[in-house]
């Protein structure tokens, strides 16, 4: 079993965008960050928002608008070979260690690699 230096936890974020939506298809639009009050642009989202602002015809500025969102955090592990990774479980539910190649299932026990795993052939 491996040391769990940090247990799996929910994360919970705010995130602020000012959005756009065109005007002739209300499924598609701009979202910028905004951060401080200020949105918040890199050299290509710069073009985008300068766009949106000479085009009001095309686009109807929504506002700030607030979306929250939740997002599992995997535990943190430490191997037996001294390795930390995260217990993140993509493989059926088991991480392989990519120092030594052990695999851990997402509770922290030890599973044989998947290569080893067989195969469950009775029919439900």
């Amino acid at each position: 079993m491996v040391e769990i230096i940090r247990e799996a936890y929910t994360d919970h974020i705010i995130e602020k965008n000012l959005e756009y939506r065109r005007k002739d298809d209300h499924e598609s639009g701009f979202v910028f960050p905004w951060k401080d009050g200020k949105v918040q642009l890199n050299p290509i989202s710069e073009k985008n928002y300068k766009w949106c602002q000479e085009h009001p015809e095309e686009v109807e500025c929504l506002g700030v608008v607030e979306q929250e969102n939740w997002h599992r955090v995997p535990a943190l592990a430490r191997c037996e070979c001294g390795n930390e990774f995260y217990l993140s479980g993509n493989y059926y539910g088991c991480t392989p260690c990519s120092k030594c190649g052990k695999w851990y299932a997402m509770s922290g026990y030890e599973v044989k690699p998947p290569d080893q795993w067989e195969e469950d052939m009775e029919e439900e």
